[in-house]
């Protein structure tokens, strides 16, 4: 009976055991350091940092060693990189802007639309956020390359199917508009939000209602020459919304710390890169774009001094280097002869001299955030909305001022100097700032055309160091006007020509038949000489 009893006993308990066991049999087979499931709040950090090429890594290979090249901000001094001279790497362009774009925008977009958010509804207003950050991001991509998987992008097709620009820039205006609309009716509903999670806005979506109808105005101008009635549509739907107001509203991100603030300051002091001469050039006084009698106001905040006008006072102090230099005359002695991207601190030298320490110590320890879109790009856009008669626009003139003013408080307050600590450079004189302003003014006398070209030179100094905007604003309007690379060792791009988009990257090529497709781009398939759709070439 004993044994019996001991039996039943120990059966009971195996019995109780095994239920035990499975009733937490899920809890004990999940993986606490890989969820299944997130909250997207946690997600929109790294999807900005990574959508907008904050990690120096990145940020070198895409906007340093391309765009930013393209768009004449800076040049090559090493003979390291060869894509000054237009040369291809396959590595850059897929580390950099294809890659971030697919497997940190796009696929996490489609997980949050497929996955996450059918079972929390909660996190509506986060998503029309993200989809507004997404867009800024999709546009980018696709001014690189031209037609591009849209669609299917990021959704796990092993050949996803090409979208043209037109098709991709008409879905990202729906986009703007359901995000925009949602966040207006909902914005008070009490959902889920992003808190400090939001590393651009904090969690005010009326920012970013104005940030998503600054995009539309952009994308607006982008299409003018090509689409002017859809242009004037969706441009007049953005004035008449709110937009960027001021330069409190600048969206910009935080990069990480391990890039010391930014990626610029990381890549300056490897000494890879100078300040091109185009920009230089435009900054300085009595030039072409700069026709007043002083330099730029904005040129110490983001520019040095060159190397060698420390040790020798006839040496230039504001030198830019030619875009696309033979390699046998680049090196050190090359780069000590040009100014650096980084305003004071751009590289070691700028400490040399007593007068010169305080504020170039001081600049160092400065943030600036990678800039998505200011204020002073808002400016210029009217402007060039109001010069094409645009509603709701305003004047030509007074915006092209106010984006001029905007700019020059946008360079300086990089300096976060409550204490007026850069007053102690010799070459800087808040005075001249208007007599810069009004040698560059928009005279009566002026034709469109005129008119244009101030506008849009204005916006590309503006817009540094956003060398992808930049690009794209000079293939569109053919401003400011640039120099021709010293030497093209491109098969593909005719001498004395400029760069029109970028390539595919090999694996597309390689993989996905739609890559290679001759009906691309307007029928002219891809390449470094293909025009993206709305470049109607006038460069």
């Amino acid at each position: 009976m004993k044994k019996l009893i001991s039996k039943i006993g120990l059966l009971t308990l195996s019995i109780g055991m095994l239920c035990g066991c499975t009733d937490s049999f899920d809890n004990m087979n999940t993986d606490p350091n890989n969820p299944t499931e997130t909250s997207i709040a946690l997600l929109f950090p790294k999807v900005a940092q990574y959508g907008y090429c904050c990690k120096s890594w990145e940020y070198q290979l895409g906007e340093s060693l391309y765009t930013s090249q393209y768009a004449q901000y800076v040049a090559c001094t090493t003979t390291s990189f060869t894509t000054d001279r237009y040369n291809y790497v396959d590595q850059y362009s897929k580390e950099s802007f294809w890659r971030v774009y697919y497997n940190y925008v796009a696929r996490t977009m489609s997980d949050i639309r497929t996955k996450i958010l059918p079972d929390h509804p909660e996190y509506d207003n986060q998503y029309q956020v993200m989809r507004i950050l997404a867009a800024f991001v999709a546009i980018r991509t696709t001014d690189i390359y031209g037609d591009m998987p849209y669609t299917e992008g990021g959704t796990g097709a092993v050949a996803p199917a090409y979208d043209s620009q037109k098709d991709i820039y008409y879905a990202l205006f729906e986009d703007l508009d359901e995000a925009i609309s949602t966040l207006e009716a909902n914005k008070n509903l009490g959902l889920a939000t992003f808190g400090s999670q939001d590393v651009i806005y904090n969690g005010d979506y009326d920012k970013w209602i104005a940030l998503g109808n600054s995009l539309r105005l952009r994308m607006a101008l982008r299409i003018s020459f090509v689409d002017p009635e859809k242009a004037r549509a969706e441009g007049e739907k953005a004035l008449a919304g709110t937009l960027l107001s001021s330069t409190a509203d600048n969206a910009g991100i935080p990069c990480a710390s391990e890039d010391q603030a930014n990626p610029l300051w990381t890549i300056s002091g490897w000494n890879e890169f100078r300040a091109s001469k185009t920009i230089i050039d435009a900054m300085v006084a009595n030039g072409t774009v700069n026709t007043s009698s002083v330099n730029d106001p904005r040129l110490i905040f983001l520019f040095s001094r060159t190397e060698n006008s420390f040790t020798d006072p006839t040496f230039p102090e504001w030198q830019g280097a030619p875009n696309g230099m033979p390699s046998n005359e680049l090196g050190t002695t090359f780069a000590q002869q040009h100014s650096c991207v980084w305003g004071y601190q751009a590289c070691d030298y700028n400490s040399i001299g007593d007068a010169n320490a305080a504020y170039t110590q001081y600049y160092a320890l400065i943030e600036r955030r990678k800039p998505i879109m200011n204020y002073s790009e808002v400016c210029f856009l009217k402007a060039e909305a109001a010069l094409r008669g645009w509603a709701n626009a305003g004047s030509v003139e007074e915006n092209y001022e106010a984006g001029i003013r905007a700019s020059i408080e946008e360079s300086r307050s990089n300096l976060f100097c409550s204490a007026g600590l850069y007053e102690s450079d010799p070459d800087y004189n808040l005075a001249n700032d208007e007599v810069y302003i009004e040698g560059v003014k928009i005279e009566s006398s002026d034709t469109e055309e005129e008119k244009l070209e101030k506008i849009i030179s204005q916006k590309w100094i503006a817009l540094f160091p956003d060398g992808v905007e930049a690009w794209a604003e000079f293939r569109r309007t053919g401003y400011p006007k640039m120099n021709p690379v010293i030497v093209n060792e491109s098969t593909e791009i005719p001498q004395g020509e400029f760069i029109k988009k970028m390539r595919y990257i090999e694996d597309e090529r390689n993989l996905n038949p739609n890559a290679t497709s001759g009906s691309l781009n307007n029928g002219q398939g891809d390449g470094m000489n293909v025009r993206v759709w709305w470049d109607t070439g006038r460069y």
